[in-house]
C-alpha cells in the first residue's frame, strides 16, 4: 500500500512538473505574442505618422499653391483697377486743362 501511495505521489509531482513546464511554455508564447503585438503596433504607428506626415506636406503644397494663385490673381485684379483708373485721371486731367484753358483764355 506503501508504494502505491508513493507511486501516486510520484505521478502527482510529474504531473505538476508537467503543469508548471506547460505554464512556463505558455506563459513565454505569451510574452513573445505580446513582444510580437507591440512590434507591430509599433510599425503601424509609425506607418502612420509617414502617412501623416506625407498628407500634411502635400496638403500644406496644395494650400500654399492655391494662395498664391489667389495672391497672383488679386495682384492682378489690382494692377487692372490702378491701370483703369490711371486712364480715367489722364483723361479727366485733360478736361480739366481744357476747362481751365477755356475760363483763362476769352
Amino acid at each position: 500500500m506503501e508504494a502505491q501511495g508513493e507511486k501516486l505521489l510520484q505521478d502527482l509531482i510529474a504531473k505538476e512538473q508537467n503543469l508548471v513546464a506547460k505554464v512556463q511554455e505558455s506563459e513565454a508564447k505569451a510574452a513573445s505574442m505580446i513582444k510580437e503585438a507591440q512590434a507591430e503596433a509599433a510599425r503601424i504607428l509609425d506607418e502612420a505618422k509617414e502617412k501623416i506626415a506625407t498628407l500634411t506636406s502635400e496638403q500644406e503644397a496644395k494650400t500654399n499653391s492655391e494662395s498664391e494663385e489667389i495672391h497672383k490673381s488679386i495682384l492682378s485684379d489690382a494692377e487692372t483697377a490702378a491701370a483703369e483708373i490711371k486712364k480715367l485721371a489722364t483723361n479727366n486731367t485733360d478736361k480739366a486743362i481744357s476747362l481751365v484753358m477755356e475760363r483763362l483764355t476769352p
